[in-house]
């Protein structure tokens, strides 16, 4: 438990609270039968906590229900995942968030994964494949990254018309016949 509250980021968490927060209120705000019955802001603040922990618990538990259709749609069931969560928070807490219909949910769930997505990507709330701890796994993988890079650019230099003896000659020296070397 020790090794948890030690890993345990405070900030990733305040950050991604408030990216619930802001996609719920544009959600909210952009669709008219989606919205919220008491416009405070600690309703919002309360109702992108629960966002939250419905998408830490529920949302991966309906993925994984569901894998074979999310890899045969594209990702388009997602959309209905996100629309089960918007449901959801409104039959939880009907004093509080109220969605009018099934179109309108689903109508939400795309709205609410799109801004989801963008803005998870654009306040780097993504997690890294490979952790800071393991260092050459990190070092290991950059250099298979360039490397593909180097040959595409090894590529692109013109080839000479004649073989080359390629210790004889630096990257600098232009290229001569082999009978004025001697």
């Amino acid at each position: 438990m020790s090794r948890f509250l030690k890993q345990f980021n405070w900030r990733f968490l305040l950050v991604r609270i408030l990216a619930n927060a802001l996609a719920l209120a544009v959600t909210a705000t952009v669709l008219p039968k989606i919205y919220f019955v008491n416009k405070s802001i600690w309703n919002l603040l309360f109702m992108a906590i629960t966002l939250g922990v419905l998408n830490a618990f529920v949302k991966p538990l309906l993925q994984a229900l569901t894998l074979h259709f999310i890899v045969a749609t594209y990702g388009l069931v997602i959309v209905l995942v996100n629309t089960v969560i918007l449901l959801l928070l409104s039959l939880l807490f009907p004093e509080r968030f109220a969605v009018d219909s099934l179109l309108w949910a689903l109508v939400g769930g795309l709205v609410l994964g799109l801004l989801g997505s963008f803005l998870e990507s654009l306040l780097g709330l993504t997690m890294p494949i490979v952790s800071d701890e393991s260092l050459d796994l990190r070092r290991q993988l950059e250099r298979q990254a360039a490397r593909p890079r180097l040959l595409i650019a090894r590529d692109q230099i013109a080839t000479p018309a004649a073989p080359v003896d390629v210790g004889a000659r630096t990257a600098g020296e232009p290229q001569q016949p082999e009978e004025d070397r001697a």
